[in-house]
């Protein structure tokens, strides 16, 4: 399906005018904008997307996919900001930062043996397990922003 895009005020009436905006913006010569102003004549530019490409471009591989699940069933919860209403979690941010700086015998006895805040998982996760959340965790670049990280709830933020 062809990307179609417009420049200026000309977005902004297509967006106005609802989803048969586009057809009613380019079939139209010109859009006229507000009392006094100078009609708008929309930029419309047209690209072709591979599909195929594109869906191969978000596929990971299996372990990668596995780690993830785990992380969203076991980890997130305590270890990852997004979703959360502040980027403070009960444990440290988790990235691939980290877990290099630690080392992976650390990191895999902490998950083992757990914390004073932390439960272990010994018993709850097998070797297998463990790798793809190294696997996941080896793809985690990003960090949270200082501004996210100062936001708390009840701040006037929208976060209440």
């Amino acid at each position: 399906m062809p990307e179609v895009r417009l420049s200026g005020r000309a977005a902004l009436a297509v967006i106005a005018l609802g989803c048969g905006g586009l057809l009613a913006a380019s079939a139209q010569e010109r859009i006229h904008a507000g009392p006094g102003q100078e009609p708008i004549k929309p930029t419309v530019t047209k690209s072709a997307y591979d599909i195929p490409d594109l869906i191969k471009q978000l596929q990971v591989p299996d372990d990668v996919y596995r780690g993830r699940v785990l992380w969203v069933q076991r980890c997130a919860l305590c270890h990852d900001g997004v979703g959360q209403p502040s980027y403070h979690t009960m444990g440290p941010w988790l990235d691939a930062d980290i877990v290099r700086s630690l080392g992976d015998p650390a990191v895999r006895a902490i998950i083992a043996a757990g914390t004073a805040r932390m439960p272990e998982f010994r018993y709850d996760l097998n070797a297998r397990q463990v790798n793809d959340l190294f696997a996941f965790l080896e793809t985690v670049t990003w960090k949270p922003t200082s501004a996210e990280l100062a936001f708390r709830p009840g701040s006037g933020h929208g976060g209440e």
